[in-house]
């Protein structure tokens, strides 16, 4: 009889565990339903940053929406009810252009106070503070080019205050101070840059370089203080809406600089620009957006989690050549009634997957969005996923998410805007399985992390350290120490050449 009492419990605890597993709505929040007469469909690119902005100790959520009735930067309280504001207000005009790419947060005049910066299709890089009002607004000399990705932000010249850095696609990089000057343009590239750039040290010689990937096929690096160049590297194919991430991928104690293109390629550059390696997919369907990086299954190395135009993939990319572990045909996976019916796809253009531990088991899931939320784990399996019938399948994913605990219940929430089979029926939705927080976690939002450069560094659970928000360079810890040293208003750190 114990024994079968045992088995009983046992049972019930392991049917627990999998309800618990399962990903499950907290709260939704739909913004046609916010204004009378108003319909506002999802944004594109302009994912989730979370911050307390206003400093009345809770988070405030903020995006930036395109369709219908919208072109504007939305930003609401935690608990997933309450609206803040709208930039514009609503009783304004809207924004010239949609508001692509994740906010940053940058604490622009140095006042302690974090300002919510963005740009766009909008022609104009904004500054806003906490309360949804203008702190100044730069408008890009060359008119109507739009500057996309969230904007990049870095003390480069140690006068103690932020420069910024945007690409446009009229082919020009643009350096604009802390006051919304315009400090140089860069040369012309061949075709747009529509990929924003990243701020690093990348050859580690004390001075800062800007690399960005150009449809004109090239990674160019240039320096951040005059804007002339000092290599480029052809990867052989177009690289649209691309970022580019600088990391010591192989642990050598040298940068690479990540890229991927059009043909299916993924390729480490060297510091000074050349091939370090090159990973060819099964087939040359196109890569694009944010490939996240991060060490999926826990066995040192550097794994990318990859989205193209046609499967899914992992591969391992941090030895000698990058080294396949698995694939996943979603068309398949749908046929096969996996997500009761609906109709999840792979796509360039839904490439917004995050690598954190959702569940609660120690370990890391990759987070997809195809076009609706799918959890796999580090073999590839299954985990999770959410659909109801209001959301939109069988199409591209329209615009990236947030992980971590949003309204610090001591519970990690998945955030992600589902677009709607109409424009009224897109929310953003706060997903959970359970899982406690902090957990560890590599890559928590889109655009890797919005926090600010010294909330990473203090936070044991994020894994991969930014150097600045929405940051794609990734410090070493003998760069990230006399960074830290500064922001604390210490004399650096001398390290050695």
């Amino acid at each position: 009889m114990k024994k079968v009492m045992l088995l009983v419990f046992a049972v019930v605890a392991m049917i627990g565990a999998v309800e618990a597993a399962d990903l499950t709505l907290k709260w939704a929040f739909n913004t046609s339903a916010v204004f009378p007469g108003k319909s506002f469909g999802a944004g594109h690119q302009g994912p989730f940053t979370v911050w307390d902005i206003d400093g009345d100790g809770v988070n405030e959520i903020i995006w930036g929406t395109r369709r219908g009735d919208s072109k504007r930067e939305w930003c609401i309280k935690a608990d997933g009810k309450t609206l803040k504001w709208v930039y514009p207000p609503i009783a304004s005009d809207p924004l010239p252009g949609d508001p692509i790419g994740q906010p940053s947060l940058v604490d622009v005049n140095n006042d302690g106070k974090y300002e919510v910066c963005f740009a766009g299709r909008t022609g104009s890089l904004y500054v806003i503070k906490g309360d949804g009002t203008a702190l100044w607004t730069w408008a890009n000399p060359v008119a109507g080019q739009t500057m996309l990705g969230a904007p990049q932000a870095y003390d480069v010249d140690g006068d103690g205050f932020v420069e910024f850095f945007m690409a446009d696609n009229g082919g020009f990089v643009h350096r604009v101070d802390h006051t919304g000057k315009l400090v140089w343009t860069s040369f012309q590239t061949g075709k747009a840059n529509e990929g924003h750039v990243t701020i690093s040290d990348v050859d580690r010689d004390g001075e800062y370089e800007v690399t960005w990937a150009s449809q004109d096929f090239n990674l160019y690096c240039i320096s951040a203080a005059t804007g002339a160049e000092k290599w480029r590297f052809n990867s052989g194919a177009n690289m649209q809406t691309n970022a580019n991430s600088v990391v010591d991928v192989n642990k050598d104690g040298e940068y690479e600089v990540l890229i991927w293109n059009d043909n299916g390629q993924v390729y480490a550059v060297s510091f000074f620009g050349t091939e370090v390696w090159r990973l060819d997919l099964p087939r040359p369907a196109f890569v694009r957006l944010r490939q996240p990086i991060g060490d999926v299954n826990g066995d040192g190395s550097y794994d990318m989690p990859i989205m193209s135009e046609d499967a899914l993939y992992l591969y391992d990319i941090g030895g000698a050549a990058p080294v396949k572990k698995w694939e996943i045909n979603l068309t398949k996976w749908s046929a096969e009634g996996k997500f009761g019916g609906a109709k999840a796809i792979a796509s360039g253009w839904s490439a917004y997957h995050l690598i954190a531990d959702i569940n609660g088991d120690d370990k890391q899931e990759i987070l997809w969005l195809a076009p609706f939320p799918i959890v796999t784990d580090a073999n590839g399996n299954l985990l999770a996923y959410y659909y109801n019938p209001n959301v939109q399948d069988g199409a591209r994913q329209e615009n990236g998410a947030w992980w971590g605990d949003v309204d610090k219940d001591g519970k990690s929430e998945w955030i992600a805007e589902l677009n709607g089979k109409s424009h009224p029926q897109t929310q953003v939705y706060c997903l959970t399985m359970g899982g406690k927080f902090p957990a560890k976690a590599w890559w928590t939002e889109y655009e890797h992390s919005a926090y600010p450069a010294d909330y990473q560094n203090a936070q044991s659970w994020l894994l991969l350290k930014g150097g600045y928000s929405a940051a794609d360079w990734f410090p070493m810890p003998e760069v990230l120490l006399p960074a830290i040293a500064a922001m604390l208003g210490v004399a650096l750190l001398s390290r050695k050449k």
